[in-house]
């Protein structure tokens, strides 16, 4: 029995030295079990009679904060620029090094054979506080060094990337200027080597100067040249330059050239709408299939419709708008309303168009009122007035036969 207590009792010895014990009182605040509630005398019975005050004696007048040096050093190792980063000579020293940077007092502290015993509790919050401000710097240093870093980086790359652009380039401009010297000295010795065979016949070695030659006197014949060569010169190349352009135009193009060409001639100067008209194209027709009716197709027969436009046609009496449709053929102008042919218009009949040189659309076809089968002069309006006339005037080749009318 007295071995087993023996043995029970080494275990818990060593228990508790490998630990560090706490030492807790509870004290009740009041009789009455209420919170926010303090009874002054029974707080201070309790402390009395616990043995707290004693305790609290016992405690100053010891060390209250034991440390091993290595556990110490290793904490507050920062506080003191002789142990930061690392401390190379021994635990005690560094720890001795260290204190004497923080300023403790000697009455504070007492160095042991391994660890480091204080005294008061507020030096050890002092250098906690100490502690905590320093980590603050520390930090700011890591992220002032990495940031550092970092732009260093950036900054060398960006470098690198401009050192090899700029060679890049500056290897281009060389091989340029190289190119151009290589150039002039062939064009100087190809120079020099044609005028040592000028005389010869036409050759590799003179046709470089020999072109040169020729191409120097007719520059110097332009330059001094007489004003009736000059001028004549110049009608040829006009013309040249017309010849060339219209061989190279479609059909179709030249189509509409001739017409704007008419236009011009008919309108130029005279009618205030027409500068609104050359910018658009003249289009065959302004109807399409779907528009017309197949009566009237049928009625046309064999007679080819070369231009169809939508018009509103005047009465001649009290001058009521009508819709109408006027179609264009090689013999007539036919004006139709829905699928009826309303008046038919040859063409040999046509004695002449009358417009205004206003910017409105109405026109006006001239038609002799002694034929039964007509019904006197035909007021019409289309919304492209010069392109309709412009058609009717080459379907009935009566270009001359337009009025332009100034005023209404």
């Amino acid at each position: 029995a007295a071995t087993q207590f023996k043995a029970s009792l080494a275990k818990l010895m060593e228990i508790l030295m490998s630990k560090e014990p706490s030492y807790v009182r509870c004290i009740k605040p009041n009789d009455s079990k209420q919170s926010g509630r303090f009874d002054e005398v029974l707080i201070r019975h309790q402390v009395k009679y616990l043995g707290l005050m004693e305790n609290l004696r016992v405690r100053r007048a010891g060390f209250a904060y034991r440390r091993r040096y290595e556990v110490f050093l290793q904490r507050y190792k920062s506080l003191c620029p002789d142990t930061w980063p690392s401390w190379q000579g021994k635990l005690r020293e560094g720890v001795a090094t260290l204190v004497k940077h923080l300023g403790y007092k000697p009455e504070e502290y007492k160095m042991g054979r391994s660890k480091i015993f204080i005294r008061f509790p507020k030096t050890l919050f002092a250098t906690e506080d100490a502690l905590e401000t320093r980590k603050h710097s520390l930090a700011t240093k890591l992220q002032a060094g990495w940031r550092g870093y970092s732009q260093k980086t950036k900054f060398q790359k960006l470098r690198t990337s401009a050192v090899r652009v700029q060679a890049w380039w500056r290897g281009i401009l060389a091989r340029r200027r190289a190119q151009r010297r290589r150039q002039a000295a062939d064009t100087i010795r190809r120079f020099v080597k044609g005028f040592i065979y000028r005389h010869r016949e036409r050759c590799p070695e003179n046709e470089y100067f020999l072109d040169y030659v020729r191409y120097s006197f007719l520059m110097n014949l332009r330059r001094n040249l007489p004003k009736s060569a000059s001028e004549q010169l110049r009608k040829l190349c006009m013309q040249n330059m017309v010849w060339s352009y219209c061989k190279k135009i479609n059909p179709e193009w030249k189509h509409q050239m001739e017409q704007k060409m008419i236009a011009s001639e008919l309108f130029k100067d005279k009618k205030d709408n027409y500068p609104q008209s050359v910018p658009k194209l003249f289009v065959s027709t302004r109807l399409n299939g779907e528009d017309l009716n197949p009566k009237v197709l049928q009625a046309l027969g064999s007679e080819k419709m070369k231009y169809a436009v939508p018009v509103t046609k005047y009465d001649r009496r009290g001058y009521k708008p009508r819709p109408r449709q006027l179609l264009l053929t090689s013999n007539c102008a036919v004006i139709v309303e829905e699928g009826k042919l309303k008046q038919r218009i040859e063409y040999e009949a046509l004695k002449g168009i009358s417009v205004s040189s206003l910017s409105d659309g109405v026109f006006v076809l001239h038609v002799p009122s002694e034929d039964n089968k007509q019904k006197g002069d035909v007021v019409l309006q289309s919304d492209h007035v010069i392109e309709t006339l412009t058609k009717i005037a080459i379907c009935s080749d009566k270009i001359n036969s337009i009025n332009i009318i100034q005023g209404r």
